[in-house]
């Protein structure tokens, strides 16, 4: 998916509502978690909320002792992975996919993540005949590397802490039990504006293969 920089979604730049849902994938997040990252009023929070849920990029998820609570929904979760970045020459994308699959295997070999990856599945634009591409759309699977509970468990409270040591702050319980696997998904990224990662049972890659089918690039 792709976003103009230019653009505007309900009211606000796409960029900084693209930031709001990426700093909420894959968690719920209420009115105070708006304010907090687009530096916005709780009068301006909820009419962003409100027009999030009227368009369908967010739903409400629970309401509790605190408030209420909302989550992605697929077509938020696109958003979130969106890109603003201007296309690619075919070679180019195909180099950074080269590169990604590289750290794939150093991911796996090397005892210092937690996790690694079982599945990359390939989608998204980079599949057709075009010769420039948005960008490079995968979807990764990711399991755990130690079986036994309690160590994993010990080794990922470790992690967590020194990412903390090194001043890494996390937004909420569930941003920092995830952080062993965020780690992971950081080094694979390694900052590249052109690789898109999703997980494998993102209804982002069902929506996309359903216009144009999937390819498994690893394992091969």
């Amino acid at each position: 998916m792709q976003i103009q920089a230019s653009q505007t979604i309900v009211g606000q730049p796409a960029l900084k509502i693209r930031r709001l849902l990426r700093r909420g994938y894959s968690t719920a997040w209420g009115i105070g978690f708006v304010e907090e990252v687009l530096h916005v009023d709780s009068k301006t929070a909820k009419r962003i909320i409100k027009g999030l849920e009227s368009e369908g990029y967010i739903e409400k998820k629970d309401s509790g002792r605190h408030g209420d609570y909302w989550e992605n929904t697929v077509k938020g979760n696109a958003l979130a992975m969106a890109t603003a970045a201007k296309s690619v020459k075919r070679a180019r994308a195909e180099q950074k996919l080269q590169e990604f699959l590289e750290r794939v295997k150093h991911v796996k070999y090397d005892d210092y993540f937690l996790y690694k990856v079982e599945k990359v599945i390939l989608f998204g634009s980079f599949l057709t005949m075009k010769e420039s591409v948005n960008d490079v759309d995968l979807a990764i699977k990711l399991v755990p590397k130690i079986r036994n509970h309690e160590e994993f468990k010990k080794l990922s409270r470790q992690r967590i802490r020194q990412a903390q040591e090194k001043g890494r702050t996390f937004s909420n319980l569930v941003d920092e039990l995830f952080w062993p696997q965020t780690e992971v998904r950081c080094y694979l990224k390694s900052r590249s504006r052109i690789i898109s990662l999703q997980d494998t049972d993102d209804g982002v890659l069902e929506r996309c293969e359903s216009q144009c089918p999937a390819s498994i690039v690893f394992p091969t």
